[in-house]
């Protein structure tokens, strides 16, 4: 039984117009994202990329930063193939799987612990 999910449709979100900018597979830099921007009503919000970037992983994306020191250079998007051209996530399909019987555990006999308490005293004295 394959259980497919369907792609969102609709309007293209702030986080899927940056998975666009990402799509090509290499690094790309917070300047070439903020230049996406460039002119639109949401260029005073790119000082949230951070949060932009965490949605793409909620949606399923794999993120590297790259850094020098504590600054973020670049961004890339390792599992770019699996988004479509709008910037979402399109769901692998996959099989619904059966649980496989455990096999049973046998008892097994712990020595009460109450016996290496009472011989603590003498092992600290040794």
């Amino acid at each position: 039984m394959a259980i497919t999910p369907a792609v969102r449709k609709g309007k293209q979100n702030r986080h899927e117009k940056i998975t666009v900018c990402l799509l090509s597979g290499e690094p790309v830099t917070v300047d070439d994202i903020k230049s996406t921007f460039k002119g639109t009503d949401q260029e005073a919000l790119m000082y949230r990329i951070s949060s932009n970037i965490y949605s793409i992983r909620r949606d399923g994306g794999i993120i590297k930063v790259h850094k020098k020191g504590k600054e973020v250079t670049a961004y890339q998007l390792i599992n770019f193939e699996q988004f479509d051209a709008n910037g979402r996530f399109v769901h692998q399909s996959f099989s619904a799987r059966q649980a496989k019987q455990v096999k049973e555990i046998q008892e097994v006999e712990v020595e009460s612990t109450m016996n290496s308490v009472s011989k603590l005293p003498e092992l600290m004295l040794a």
